[in-house]
């Protein structure tokens, strides 16, 4: 059991806080009377600094200092086996590049090409932008603590600046999503009307950027290091964490997030990508219209010429009948 005062013996009930060699003899003594196939080097071995846990007559020995160093998931769990940990590696590592890489090429190809410093192209810029910086303070800080150490070991500092910049890149690649959806939606349903220009796609980038910075500000706050009970503490471990002050604060401040993060951005690209859909599959193409026009006024014109020739054709009969007409006319007199 874990008290207050200290790491108690597991099997017999011995407080830690003792004296060593008095906690040293005492456990030489139960050992040696309860264990008697037990020898006195192996009892030396497992004195103030081993834990003996017992679980019925499965029994096993830890050595405290070795757990620490190897870490929390080091006695047989999957996290510990081989395999597991390979494709870990290979997964956060594959995700960790191909990120980095990618968005660096949109940021360099946009940034280096005036020809490509379109409104369009800074919205892009400005999303790949967010993505490195999720790459950067998401992918490495969430596998070397969360999966393969258990703890934090990157100080207080990070943990304040690691918590903050993972909410603001989520929400800048939000925001910058609902800025390219809309100012496609204006395009299509609207396309005589003037274009938004460079310099108001440049202020609607900051407006996101400090809708983002204020919005994940709480966190910086309240993001805190924390030592949960066992393994932590027997091994001074520690890590990163939000400590709300109060559970009303955490519900409203992770209900307004989710609203502002998740919410109004999936209904703001819903609703845009929706209308742009059955604008476009709802009318016919431009080449495809065009196309029936000129049939039709093909045929139009074709009517037309037929009845010219019907025309001409009368005309010429009457002209023929005029004339034989007037000859008998003619003759007769």
């Amino acid at each position: 059991n874990m008290g207050s005062e200290g790491l108690l013996h597991e099997l017999f009930g011995i407080n830690k806080s003792k004296p060593n060699y008095v906690l040293d003899k005492t456990i030489a003594d139960i050992y040696a009377t309860s264990y008697p196939y037990l020898n006195e080097d192996f009892i030396g071995q497992y004195s103030i600094n081993r834990t003996f846990f017992a679980n019925g007559d499965h029994r096993k020995f830890y050595n405290e200092t070795e757990d620490c160093s190897s870490g929390y998931n080091s006695h047989d769990t999957i996290l510990s086996s081989s395999y597991f940990q390979t494709m870990v590696y290979f997964l956060y590592i594959s995700i960790l590049l191909m990120a980095l890489i990618g968005n660096g090429i949109v940021c360099f190809i946009v940034q280096s090409s005036p020809r490509m410093k379109t409104v369009t192209n800074y919205f892009l810029f400005n999303l790949a932008l967010g993505d490195i910086l999720m790459s950067v303070f998401c992918v490495p800080f969430s596998f070397v603590p969360t999966i393969l150490l258990q703890f934090w070991p990157f100080g207080t500092v990070l943990c304040h600046l690691v918590n903050y910049s993972q909410a603001i890149s989520v929400l800048v690649s939000a925001y910058t999503l609902v800025a390219i959806s809309v100012d496609r939606y204006i395009v299509i349903m609207w396309p005589l009307r003037p274009r938004i220009t460079k310099r108001y796609a440049k202020c609607i980038i900051g407006v996101v950027w400090v809708i983002a910075l204020v919005t994940a500000f709480p966190i910086i706050i309240v993001s805190k290091l924390y030592q949960p009970e066992g393994w932590h503490q027997k091994c001074d471990k520690y890590i990163c964490r939000e400590d709300w002050s109060e559970d009303s604060q955490y519900f409203y401040y992770t209900l307004a997030l989710m609203t502002l993060q998740f919410v109004i951005p999936i209904f703001v690209l819903c609703f845009t990508y929706i209308r742009i859909a059955i604008a476009v599959w709802g009318k016919r193409p431009p080449g495809e219209a065009e196309n029936s026009r000129d049939q039709k006024m093909a045929r139009s014109k074709r009517k037309v010429d037929a009845m010219k020739s019907l025309v001409k054709y009368d005309e010429k009969n009457a002209v023929k009948m005029s004339k034989k007409f007037t000859y008998k006319r003619n003759y007769i007199c």
